[in-house]
């Protein structure tokens, strides 16, 4: 693999914190998933046509910016830093959180009014959230993990609900309480390290805003079509990310950097090695990631 330079970087919008002289390590993009077993997560192929399938890796991009994509997507779950409220000199408070991404790479988090964190946010919604995708290594400091930064603010637009609920189907007990409601962090930066040696900034966007908006603007008919018509696309979707055969898997999801199943609670994730191709429908991509491991 080739690993990017730090010109690269820098006209991708990184700030290359590492020493150019020194080559950055590929880490492991099947660590992100090991700390929830119901859910797994694989890479796969471009989301081009189906005439131009390649080989998946089990190696983060060497694109750091590509690199904090993939891991920013397969995390479910994040520690949120907010600043305390109610006059206690303002200490940083952190708690855990589970989420899901808009297409942009937005974070979607379903808060409750009466938790601290969204007490602290209604006063500041300055805040940090730390992704980590170290589970499972013997020295967690080798591994890859992302820091974003941004203001957080409650958001009633339904596509986010309906985005947090398919990466977390058991918020559906609660998600209709009424102290419960969407909040969405708009990124300004992000910290990405992917282990000794290998730390960038990047500004936002994250995802170029025409990239997010075509995907975003395909994926509601697709998930229709696709579960609709091609239930034997879907089960070998869901073979390749290691599903169990006997569960109903459906499409749950299609962003810029994957797909996402769901079966009950189970969630699955299945990554593109590039963008997909706007030539080309959903349905494409898709078939062109089960193509590719058929070779």
């Amino acid at each position: 693999m080739i690993i990017a330079s730090a010109a690269a970087e820098m006209q991708s919008g990184g700030i290359p914190v590492s020493s150019p002289q020194f080559p950055e390590r590929p880490v492991s993009a099947m660590i992100v998933a090991q700390a929830t077993p119901r859910r797994r997560s694989a890479t796969g192929t471009m989301g081009g046509c189906m005439s131009d399938g390649s080989e998946g890796t089990a190696t983060l991009p060497a694109n750091n910016r590509a690199a904090l994509r993939q891991v920013v997507r397969a995390a479910r779950k994040a520690a949120l830093a907010t600043s305390l409220a109610g006059g206690r000199d303002n200490h940083p408070y952190v708690s855990l959180v589970t989420l899901a991404f808009d297409h942009d790479l937005s974070p979607i988090l379903l808060l409750s009014r009466l938790a601290d964190h969204t007490r602290n946010l209604l006063a500041d919604g300055r805040a940090a959230l730390l992704l980590d995708g170290t589970d499972g290594l013997a020295n967690p400091q080798t591994g890859p993990r992302v820091t974003l930064t941004g203001r957080v603010a409650e958001d009633g637009d339904p596509r986010l609900r309906r985005r947090f609920l398919a990466r977390h189907p058991g918020a559906e007990l609660y998600a209709g309480f009424g102290d419960f409601a969407i909040w969405r962090m708009t990124v300004e930066r992000a910290h990405f390290v992917g282990g000794f040696g290998r730390a960038v900034w990047f500004d936002a966007p994250l995802v170029p805003e025409d990239e997010a908006a075509f995907v975003a603007a395909a994926e509601e008919g697709a998930l229709v079509e696709i579960n609709d018509a091609h239930a034997a696309l879907v089960a070998a979707l869901a073979a390749q990310a290691g599903g169990d055969g006997a569960m109903a898997w459906r499409l749950a999801g299609i962003d810029p950097d994957g797909c996402e199943l769901g079966a009950g609670e189970a969630v699955l994730r299945l990554a593109f090695d590039s963008a997909p191709d706007r030539s080309c429908s959903p349905l494409s991509w898709l078939q062109s990631l089960v193509a590719s491991q058929s070779k």
